[in-house]
């Protein structure tokens, strides 16, 4: 049962609020422009300013087309102005989306009218169905007791067959034309709903409830997060020479599929993650340990050294210099081409940097919500690089040129592919790995055609013979490299010498120009030194012993494609 208690203090309450109610609620809807985007490697914070005239009270601001991928959680409302914030909530405006734009409905007026049009052959052709079953089902001429001439018989089989085949051409007419009806509809359809998407994937309002004690303008600024963006780090490596200096230009390739386009706006790449935590971190132990990153043996210097070898991608190499406009498209050759209402790109996992790092972009950039990647400029480095090279021409005539980068590890880069290129011609695409514990980058600027190399067999030094019951033959190459660059060269030449694995096979050495022979493995090396213009010649000769009625191959082979016919 109430009390009189309980109803005082009811109508006691219900008096104080009833001012709050009673005040008229101003409501305005408020389109703003992006203004600023700070994007992660995922994700983006994304800023709007907004100034809007309110009256003395409350005020409920509607900012619309805000992107569905917004994470409701995020939204931050700053007032330049004086004013009490009451509430900010985000909901869908489900009816934008069904009206949807003059666009939209033009499209569904379009197909529909298609549709009608449609329905009309498809009566007509049915008609067209129904008189041929007429026809079929009557073709017996006369009666059985009635006797017709050739002349009659003649009649009917022309008339029957003239409008048999007057029925099947029109058939066929009414056809061809619903067919052509239906791509005009399928095209529509599929342009209504890129329509349709571009529309739901903005169709999110955020309403802020503000009070105002005078009426007067408000100013500031609405940030909140998106997903379905991001970035991805793309780098050139730019050499003219082999002097030693080596251009880094680092870029980024951004994509947006949020929904909202972004025209002409300040952007920051980030490679913090907007999903922060507001808790304080905590320090876990630091544990040092081996690196178990295997890398494969390369040649350099005597030493196991990561040299990154740039592979080619396409006989169409990326411009150097790209007009980056905002507009300037490329292909991910990674996943292919991007296209498609809803079509982003592939993530993957890589490891950076425990202190997140940011790059304020100098200029602005427009990148559409269409899912492509975007080339945006972050800087430009000049690095220092020692360049040697290394050739093995018993497998490769070519001398391979190799570049050892300082520097790098204190960029702040982040894992990615980069362009190579080498005296203006583009080299391939290498990848730089930024986990590398080392303090210099190894990288293949590719084949060095300055630096001739040849290896043939010297035939009056090269012989067979019998001895008893063994055979022996002796084998003698010459190897002559010369340096055809403007400036001095360093190279390291490999070969070997064959490593017996049988007691009845004898190898025995007979030259090796001085190489640094490691009986162990039978390989070569020799460290080179030309000037300009300079050649030099090398000698390997060996002898092998065997019982004369084993043989043995010495020339290796490898297995190929080729055409058969």
């Amino acid at each position: 049962m109430t009390t009189m208690k309980q109803i005082i203090l009811f109508f006691s309450i219900t008096l104080m609020m009833s001012p709050f109610y009673a005040q008229k609620v101003k409501q305005h809807e408020v389109d703003t422009e992006i203004s600023k985007v700070t994007v992660y490697l995922s994700g983006a914070e994304v800023s709007r300013d907004y100034t809007v005239q309110l009256q003395a009270g409350l005020n409920e601001l509607r900012f619309t087309n805000i992107s569905a991928n917004t994470d409701s959680r995020s939204i931050q409302f700053e007032m330049d102005d004086p004013a009490d914030l009451l509430s900010i909530t985000m909901e869908r405006d489900f009816l934008k989306t069904q009206n949807g734009s003059t666009r939209i409905q033009s499209v569904r007026d379009s197909i529909e009218m298609l549709q009608e049009k449609n329905q009309g052959i498809q009566d007509e052709i049915n008609a067209l169905q129904t008189e041929k079953q007429v026809l079929n089902t009557n073709q017996k001429i006369g009666g059985d007791n009635v006797s017709l001439t050739v002349e009659q018989i003649r009649s009917t089989a022309t008339f029957y067959r003239e409008r048999s085949l007057a029925i099947n051409t029109s058939i066929s007419q009414k056809e061809r034309e619903k067919r052509t009806v239906n791509q005009s509809i399928n095209r529509l359809q599929q342009q209504l709903n890129e329509f349709n998407f571009k529309e739901n994937s903005k169709n999110n309002v955020i309403v802020v409830l503000v009070e105002k004690s005078a009426a007067g303008s408000l100013k500031g600024s609405l940030k909140y997060n998106v997903s379905n963006t991001g970035w991805a780090p793309s780098y050139d490596l730019i050499a003219p020479d082999i002097s030693g200096e080596i251009e880094l230009k680092y870029k980024a390739k951004v994509f947006n599929n949020t929904g909202n386009d972004w025209k002409n706006v300040e952007i920051s790449l980030s490679t913090g993650d907007p999903n922060l935590s507001a808790s304080v971190p905590e320090l876990s132990p630091w544990k040092l340990n081996y690196s178990t990153v295997r890398y494969a043996r390369n040649r350099g210097s005597g030493k196991n050294y990561n040299y990154a070898v740039p592979q080619q991608q396409s006989r169409q190499a990326p411009a150097m210099e790209q007009g980056l406009d905002g507009q300037g498209r490329i292909q991910n050759i990674h996943t292919g081409n991007i296209s498609g209402v809803n079509n982003a790109p592939e993530m993957r996992t890589i490891e950076v940097s425990e202190l997140s790092t940011e790059f304020d972009i100098e200029r602005k950039y427009s990148i559409p919500s269409d899912a492509k990647p975007y080339i945006v400029e972050i800087t430009e480095y000049d690095l220092t690089g020692d360049f040697s090279h290394v050739s093995v021409p018993k497998l490769d005539k070519d001398a391979f040129l190799l570049a050892k980068i300082t520097g790098w590890e204190k960029l702040d880069l982040v894992p990615g592919p980069s362009n190579v290129y080498f005296n203006q011609t583009y080299v391939g695409e290498s990848y730089i790995n930024t986990r590398n514990v080392e303090d210099t980058l190894g990288l293949s600027f590719g084949r060095d055609d300055k630096i001739l190399v040849t290896r043939k067999r010297v035939e009056e030094f090269s012989n067979k013979s019998v001895i008893g019951n063994s055979k022996k033959d002796t084998y003698a190459y010459e190897i002559i490299v010369k340096n055809n660059r403007s400036r001095d060269i360093e190279m390291e030449l490999f070969d070997q010498i064959p490593i017996s694995t049988d007691s009845d096979i004898d190898v025995s050495v007979n030259e090796t120009s001085d190489a640094t022979y490691d009986e162990s493995t039978g390989e070569l090396v020799w460290k080179v030194k030309l000037k300009p213009g300079e050649a030099k010649k090398y000698t390997i000769s060996f002898t092998i012993k065997y019982p004369k009625e084993k043989k043995i191959q010495v020339k290796k082979y490898r297995s190929v494609s080729a055409p058969s016919f």
